[in-house]
């Protein structure tokens, strides 16, 4: 009887393996309007259950791999529940239609409570930056018709496969060595082992894809002296396509618009709400400046940083275009095509050089970069300066932002950093080492970068090269004449524009941003 019953569990397991897995497909293949968005609703509620200490040192560890792999971790959590919920579900002999009917049910209510919150105000906000009407009911369509569609296909997937798997599972073998079967049905060990398979084989290709991609090698800088001798140096000018991209999106969701239905809305405690094309922004006086970007999950040393030149329109024209602001005004809440959220001072978005740029290094913004606009605020993190840019509301109140609901800095200053890029590798030859990397400081400005090589010990000034901008990183350079083989602890520190040195304690990303020495350890050989 125990027997028996546990067969039909593994059984079950199996099916609602297999309708998992359809579901997931489904999803993310695109063939629903919004089934794709609903897998990413999913990730994100999952991604939410973490704690933010977590989550934060996954973004640091694992960097570009971290949404992939998140995305794919919670789509394989999804084949398991359905796994889970198969076994429950068939402890008993159920008929196709009962089975079908239940996933049905399961499927459609799991949904619309899990999925469809987040699903919906990410299609709102896409749809409305495309100017359609009422994107909010247009949303609901969408999401309603791409959930009756999974329901229906769960239903159908879970009742042909439990009823195949309980045909050829009856009569019931005799138990054998092991607890499987002796023929037919599903044995335990082998649907564990496809399972630990299947879902290491999505991770591991998500790892293997981002490493290949983090392995390019950067190009040299265009430089004079010291600095053209120092080969692996970063170019001052970060390219597009190897600036780096984060957003809360999951792979594959972050927003396309089309400049022609894009409009900006500014609205809220101003004199006269407008709306505003991607032609009326290109009319208006441009703006053109380098700025470096910093992710505040950037760790001590690590790569989420990057230069470029922008063009766009000042903040306070676009305000002054919708008729000033109201004195009762204290934030600006910002609000983007993928849902994503912002709270800027009035006294911070009103600076004259704080930007909403259309164009990056010469080029019209990247989609992955925020196009048609972005922010660009002097000396505060990449959280804080939103993409995909639709609504600018002057509030009265103290708005919360996306990422400061979940515990990060409201204010995200930028922390001095400094960083070693040069040698790239951990064994170098006696003789003179070249030495080098970047530093940055936000709109305080790099004053000096020291360099040391005996783990902290002394400390010996590098050279640093005149920064493109009062907003930009700097390129360090040294070299370093080893006084024989061994192992060395190289160090290096920033201080800022007015003198203030980066600071040697060591804290994580969360709240503020990394701070410490970049440190790294080399072998020199005769």
């Amino acid at each position: 009887m125990g027997g028996g019953r546990t067969h039909a569990r593994w059984r079950g397991a199996a099916a609602g393996a297999l309708a998992g897995a359809a579901l997931v497909w489904t999803m993310t293949s695109g063939a629903l309007p919004a089934g794709l968005v609903l897998a990413g609703a999913i990730s994100e509620r999952a991604r939410g259950l973490l704690p933010l200490e977590v989550l934060g040192l996954l973004i640091v560890r694992l960097k570009f791999a971290a949404k992939p792999l998140g995305f794919w971790a919670s789509m394989g959590t999804v084949v398991l529940i359905c796994a889970a919920l198969g076994a429950l579900w068939a402890s008993r002999l159920r008929r196709p239609l009962a089975s079908g009917l239940a996933a049905a049910i399961v499927t459609g209510l799991g949904m619309a409570i899990i999925a469809a919150p987040p699903a919906l105000v990410y299609l709102a906000a896409s749809l409305g930056a495309q100017s359609i009407d009422r994107p909010e009911a247009e949303a609901l369509k969408m999401v309603a018709a791409s959930i009756a569609g999974l329901a229906v296909l769960a239903a159908v997937a879970f009742a042909v496969a439990l009823h195949i798997l309980q045909r050829r599972g009856r009569p019931a073998a005799p138990a054998v060595a092991g607890g499987g079967p002796a023929s037919g049905g599903v044995n335990r060990r082998e649907f564990l082992a496809r399972s630990v398979l299947v879902l290491g084989a999505v991770a591991g290709a998500g790892a293997l894809a981002q490493w290949v991609s983090a392995t390019a090698a950067r190009a040299a800088a265009a430089a004079t002296g010291l600095f053209e001798r120092i080969r692996g140096l970063p170019p001052e000018v970060t390219p597009n396509d190897k600036f780096y991209v984060v957003s809360k999106n999951p792979a594959g969701l972050d927003p396309r618009l089309d400049a022609k239905k894009w409009t900006l809305e500014i609205f809220g405690l101003v004199g006269k709400p407008v709306k505003l094309t991607y032609d009326d922004i290109k009319a208006m006086p441009p703006l053109s400046r380098y700025h470096t970007l910093e992710c505040i999950s950037n760790e001590v040393g690590g790569d989420l940083i990057g230069n470029a030149m922008w063009k766009g329109v000042r903040f306070r024209d676009l305000i002054e275009r919708a008729g000033g602001l109201n004195p009762k005004a204290v934030r600006f809440a910002l609000r983007c095509a993928d849902g994503y959220s912002e709270g800027i001072p009035v006294g911070d978005a009103m600076m004259p050089d704080v930007m909403l740029a259309y164009e990056m290094n010469g080029v019209p913004l990247p989609p992955s970069h925020g196009f048609p606009v972005r922010m660009l605020t002097p000396g505060i993190f990449g959280m804080k300066n939103p993409k995909w840019l639709t609504k600018i509301e002057a509030v009265s109140t103290n708005f919360t932002g996306y990422w400061q609901a979940s515990g990060w800095s409201d204010e995200a200053v930028v922390q001095t950093m400094s960083a070693l890029r040069v040698p790239d590798r951990r064994d170098v030859a006696l003789g003179g080492v070249e030495l080098g990397g970047v530093a940055y400081s936000g709109n305080r400005g790099i004053k000096g970068v020291e360099i040391s090589t005996d783990n902290g010990k002394t400390w010996g000034k590098a050279e640093t090269k005149p920064p493109l901008g009062p907003y930009t990183w700097v390129l360090w350079a040294a070299i370093w004449k080893p006084t024989g083989p061994g192992e060395y602890t190289l160090k290096v520190r920033a201080r800022d524009g007015v003198g203030v040195i980066q600071t040697s304690r060591e804290s994580a990303t969360l709240p503020d941003g990394a701070t410490g020495y970049h440190a790294v350890r080399v072998r020199v050989k005769p």
